[in-house]
């Protein structure tokens, strides 16, 4: 295993942590990460100076990096009008961070090891997270996370219970991901840590997480057996309904009678009786306020100050049109859909050799799931820009899709991996094919 993957897993590890230690302690710990990964994306950058990297990732880096450029031309043209020039920044800093993570990541995912790391480190990540969420619980250390919540929540290692959730379920699909990769079965392990995790996922009681996995899953199912979809999708709806989640859920009933009334345009309370009648006003109320400024947006970070609740948009697009304008939505769009171009690389090589429902293509279909679950939730109800582990993750399963361990490594007899050939995003290709740079 090469010193770049080592410290990979890592940096993984201790940054899916990070968040809740300095929760907790009032620590920088993750802001001190993000800036070594920079370094070290340096470094791997300068490795891999006489190698030549796929067209659809060199697009990636070429979309993330325009899409810097527009934040950095609204922090220039807003400086004097600017609220909080630390938040500005950072807020710079936080996307060269995730240019040089895809930095890293390249260097890397090539690697022999790169895929069975990756499923053994996230086997483990994802039930100490949930062994967490329920110490936590069972120690009466839960909490109630905004004015709409109706019981404690755990929020886990992580800053708040949404955001716990999205990574939970995200690590949880990077445990899938992997392993159907590998083509291993699963095992009992498998099968505990993910009893563990659906316990977490109730405890941090977020329709975020529940919608994530359940979105995905019934996207997924269609993908590869189209006739399974209703059944799954009738026993989910029972199960959420006769679950905690019920009631939860029960509350969006009156979402579009509050649209179609109007009562969207002034906030009261009294007519917005969930979060996401919440959100509606709050969209609202940014996007117009952004159409002052169309174009450029009031700088980078800057959408809690003018927020009249203090709070993100909760919609990482509504957020970029606020910050950067329409320059700017336009730029985060086409870096946000360059993801599944790149992930989507060789699927024609691997439906005309295995054919569309095989295993070989499993691992992209369910990442093309995940893909658009995540969207969804960028979309109603997170600020993906800031979700900066949730958006590191999804930036990593594409790279797990394209990973080629069966093609680097003999498999044994006797193993829990079965041997298959895979194409995406080969080493050969990457050096020799035309879709090379």
């Amino acid at each position: 295993m090469n010193a770049l993957l080592t410290f990979f897993l890592f940096f993984v590890f201790v940054r899916s942590f990070s968040n809740g230690i300095d929760r907790l302690y009032g620590t920088g710990i993750s802001s001190a990460l993000s800036l070594i990964i920079i370094a070290v994306g340096l470094v791997a950058a300068w490795n891999m100076r006489h190698v030549r990297i796929h067209r659809r990732l060199f697009t990636l880096l070429i979309c993330l990096s325009v899409f810097t450029a527009t934040a950095v031309l609204s922090l220039v043209v807003n400086t004097r009008s600017i609220i909080d020039q630390y938040a500005a920044w950072y807020e710079i800093i936080r996307y060269v961070y995730l240019f040089m993570l895809v930095i890293l990541i390249s260097s890397i995912y090539q690697s022999p090891g790169f895929c069975p790391s990756i499923h053994r480190v996230f086997i483990v990540l994802l039930f100490l997270m949930s062994a967490i969420a329920l110490f936590q619980y069972l120690a009466g250390y839960t909490e109630l996370a905004s004015p709409y919540d109706k019981h404690a929540r755990a929020a886990g290692p992580s800053a708040h219970p949404v955001s716990f959730s999205l990574e939970l379920v995200l690590v949880f699909f990077l445990c899938e991901l992997s392993r159907r990769k590998l083509r291993l079965s699963m095992g009992y392990n498998d099968i505990v840590v993910y009893l563990f995790f659906l316990v977490a996922l109730a405890l941090a009681a977020s329709r975020t997480g529940v919608a994530l996995l359940g979105v995905t899953f019934a996207i997924y199912i269609f993908a590869q057996r189209p006739a399974l979809l209703p059944a799954f999708a009738a026993a989910f709806v029972i199960v959420i309904w006769t679950s905690p989640f019920g009631a939860s859920f029960s509350e969006l009933s009156s979402v579009p009678d509050y649209i179609l009334s109007g009562n969207y345009t002034v906030w009261d309370w009294r007519t917005a009786p969930s979060s996401v009648h919440w959100r509606i006003y709050h969209w609202y109320y940014l996007s117009t306020l952004a159409l002052e400024q169309p174009l450029i947006g009031y700088g980078p970070g800057q959408t809690g100050l003018y927020s009249p609740f203090a709070l993100l948009a909760h919609s990482a697009f509504v957020e970029m049109f606020f910050e950067t304008g329409v320059v700017g939505l336009i730029s985060f769009t086409v870096f946000w859909f360059s993801l599944p171009l790149a992930a989507m690389s060789d699927r024609q090589k691997l439906v005309a050799c295995y054919g569309r429902r095989s295993a070989q293509i499993q691992p992209l279909n369910l990442w093309i799931a995940m893909f658009i679950g995540v969207t969804l939730v960028a979309l109603f109800d997170d600020s993906f820009n800031r979700e900066t582990v949730a958006l590191s993750y999804l930036i990593l399963g594409t790279f797990v899709v394209l990973a080629q361990p069966e093609a680097a490594v003999e498999r044994a007899p006797g193993s829990r991996e079965s041997p298959t050939s895979m194409i995406a995003g080969s080493r050969t290709e990457a050096l020799g094919s035309p879709g090379a740079i």
